[in-house]
């Protein structure tokens, strides 16, 4: 079978021949299958959809001389993805690509249950088929994500020729993000580096935990840059991009992101205020609505222009108003 001309067979079989350098199974089969992004990959061998002589395996295996690799992909239903004509704050644009600031609510790309509303529907009222195809039917043109109630800079490819150089840059962090946040209380030390595991919670697979066995390296640089009796201003830069990363770290440090729901941001308790004192927290709360997190730069290596990129947005009012409010109350 030429697998360089894959075109969405359901089964792929490889046998790995003889290899002079160790490399992981995700990169071995992405060098490989040009239409089908390494995080897809990702995805599929997490799901047990690519196996390794027989046996389920994981995406830091590393390949052997004589290994059979067999890959199965499942046929998605047809969905039909419906421009919408969502606002969208577009920092940058040209031909082969263009930077956003995603604003909160907006979930990045639909699912099989929810395929409308999203920044997936807004970019193709926007651009129309000029976005890229790497990530699949459902995810034109997305690079890489934000939670929906994570603001801030976002790049999207056009086309094919831009999204897999892009993808490249954030898996060997050649790409740079720095995000600022609003943490409860004071984090111990005020700067330093986060570095675990983490899965998804088997409770509620739509959490992320950290786990000292198994799951995927996560790697969290923070530095606090205004700090008050009751909480922390802190900036963050990412070495990986897991889902949930920052938010489940700053949970596993017992400062969790100041009106994150899913992670103990809204425990009042946390912060251990008079009685009196708590129903103005509680109207922070309100007018923030979501977790205090905001995608402040991002930089890149821009494929075609061959040049560094490098974009700064503002932290949004809810944000500031929060803090302003923290400064008043002397939280």
């Amino acid at each position: 079978m030429d697998i360089e001309k894959f075109d969405g067979l359901e089964e792929i079989e490889m046998i790995v021949p003889s290899i002079k350098t160790k490399q992981r199974i995700d990169r071995y089969i992405f060098s490989f299958l040009k239409n089908i992004s390494r995080n897809k990959i990702q995805l599929l061998i997490d799901n047990g959809y690519i196996k390794v002589n027989s046996q389920i395996t994981k995406s830091n295996y590393t390949v052997a001389p004589g290994d059979r690799i067999l890959i199965n992909l499942p046929r998605a239903e047809k969905n039909e993805i419906l421009p919408e004509e969502i606002k969208i704050d577009f920092v940058y644009q040209d031909e082969y690509l263009a930077v956003i600031n995603k604003q909160a609510g907006l979930v990045v790309h639909p699912t099989y249950s929810a395929l409308n509303g999203t920044l997936v529907n807004a970019l193709m009222f926007h651009f129309g088929d000029e976005l890229s195809s790497v990530n699949g039917e459902l995810r034109p043109g997305i690079v890489h994500r934000l939670d929906k109630d994570t603001t801030g800079l976002m790049v999207v490819a056009k086309n094919d020729l831009v999204h897999r150089p892009l993808s490249e840059q954030f898996a060997d962090k050649s790409a740079s993000r720095e995000y600022i946040g609003i943490c409860i209380g004071k984090l111990k030390p005020d700067k330093g580096k986060i570095e675990t595991l983490l899965q998804r919670w088997q409770k509620d697979r739509r959490v992320i935990v950290v786990s000292k066995f198994e799951g995927k390296k996560a790697v969290t640089n923070y530095e606090t840059i205004e700090e008050f009796r009751k909480f922390s201003v802190v900036k963050f830069s990412l070495e990986t991009g897991r889902t949930h990363q920052i938010r489940a770290h700053m949970k596993y440090l017992g400062n969790p992101l100041f009106g994150d729901k899913t992670y103990g941001g809204d425990n009042l308790k946390l912060i251990n205020l008079p009685k009196n004192q708590t129903v103005r927290l509680n109207d922070m709360l309100k007018q923030l609505n979501r977790q205090a997190l905001h995608a402040r730069k991002l930089e890149f290596f821009h494929p075609v222009l061959k040049k560094r990129m490098s974009f700064e947005c503002p932290v949004p009012d809810d944000m500031l108003k929060t803090i302003e409010l923290i400064r008043q109350y002397e939280y």
